[in-house]
Parts: C-alpha cells; structure tokens; sequence
C-alpha cells in the first residue's frame, strides 16, 4: 500500500466525523516524508463520541483493522499493509505536536484542539508518536 492510499483514508475517515475540513501537514524529518502521513482536524471543542465511530466505520471499511476491539473513549489504533494509523481526539499541548508537523505548518496558540491522526510504515526512519 503506497503513501496516497494511506493519505486518502485518513482524510475520508477524519472527514467523515462532519466536524470540518481535514488537511495533511508535512512532517519536520525529510526522510520521514514518504512514509508518513500527519493530518490535522481543527475544531472548537474536542470531538467525541460519534466522531471515534465515524471514523472507525470508514478505516474499517477501507480494510484496516483496529487494534485492541471496537471503538471506545477517544483514541483508536488502526493497521493495514505494513502501516499503523493511530488517530486521537481532544486537547493537546503545543509540545505535542513538535515532533510531528514541521514548523511552518504548526498551529497557532498553546494547545491544537482536535482531531490529530499519524500514520507510519513499517520501518519508517523517524520515531514514532510518544
């Protein structure tokens, strides 16, 4: 499975919570880039409930497989082809997302309030998500 099939799915599933427009950021590391995929989903409020659904529905459809059963609270871990999406909403610090978007994408503000998904092959350079 290539990068643009990885790229839509995560836009089709945050998309899919109806909560706003979805976007792909760059990440900081270069040799990251092609193994990486980082889409942000700003919002007001945190979205929960339905919206973990939603985009469960949508990744499962697609043929990834969520990891540890069905759908609950507000972070899910999905996989598919060598590849591992791990998507998450709320309230993040600033710091949180240092090591995932490169700085000319970066949010403004002290927190990213949201939907934040990361998806890395197999073998990736970078580190992953802590």
């Amino acid at each position: 499975m290539d990068r643009a099939t990885v790229r839509a799915d995560t836009l089709a599933a945050l998309k899919a919570t109806g909560a706003g427009r979805p976007h792909v950021v760059p990440v900081p590391e270069p040799a990251a880039r092609p193994c990486t995929v980082v889409a942000l989903l700003a919002t007001q409020e945190a979205p929960w409930g339905q919206a973990t659904a939603r985009i469960a529905a949508v990744l499962t459809g697609r043929g990834w497989r969520r990891q540890g059963g069905p759908p609950s609270g507000d972070e899910g871990v999905y996989t598919r082809a060598g590849w591992r999406l791990d998507v998450g909403a709320g309230t993040w610090p600033y710091a949180r997302l240092l090591d995932l978007v490169a700085e000319e994408q970066r949010p403004e503000g002290d927190t990213f309030t949201g939907v934040l998904a990361v998806a890395r092959r197999d073998g990736c350079p970078a580190a992953a998500p802590g």
